[in-house]
């Protein structure tokens, strides 16, 4: 029997939250609200790529980003790229910003949001010929403002399974 004080039990937190923020991928929404929900599964990345560096690796983003692929019936390989950029950005950035008060790293999820987004845009632009993906701004900035709920419900999470550096 696993103890749940074990330590490849608490390991599992992030891959949770990770598939948490999956399903909130595709549970429908409200043709209203789309363009103003924020990327959950970037905001997960972000913050454990932010938290624990040394364990958030890149081919879990890689693979996250797959299966976003496969879920959504894209262009194979485009969120798993983008997934992939996402975490090496914010772990490239984790020191400065893990220093920084909430409303500055609000600033920063938003900005990386937005270096994803742009991502998306010249895919989108570059496969297709459209610009579909302009719409999502309003996401971004979303992104940004939800960060504090992400960050407080995620460490909540990270220190209740005791996963500390």
């Amino acid at each position: 029997m696993i103890s749940v004080n074990s330590e490849q039990h608490r390991s599992w937190i992030p891959f949770v939250t990770v598939f948490i923020a999956l399903v909130l991928l595709v549970i429908p929404a409200p043709e209203l609200i789309r363009g103003f929900l924020p990327d959950w599964v970037s905001l997960v990345l972000i913050y454990w790529a932010l938290a624990l560096p040394d364990r958030m690796r890149l081919p879990l983003a890689w693979g996250v980003g797959l299966v976003i692929d496969l879920v959504i019936l894209g262009i194979p390989g485009v969120h798993a790229l983008s997934k992939t950029i996402l975490v090496y950005l914010a772990k490239h950035l984790s020191l400065q910003v893990r220093t920084y008060p909430l409303w500055q790293q609000s600033v920063v999820i938003a900005l990386l949001l937005g270096i994803e987004l742009i991502f998306f845009v010249i895919v989108d632009f570059a496969a297709m010929g459209s610009l579909s993906e302009v719409h999502r701004w309003t996401a971004v900035i979303v992104g940004g403002l939800v960060w504090p709920v992400v960050y407080f419900a995620l460490r909540r999470s990270r220190h209740l399974a005791n996963l500390g550096r």
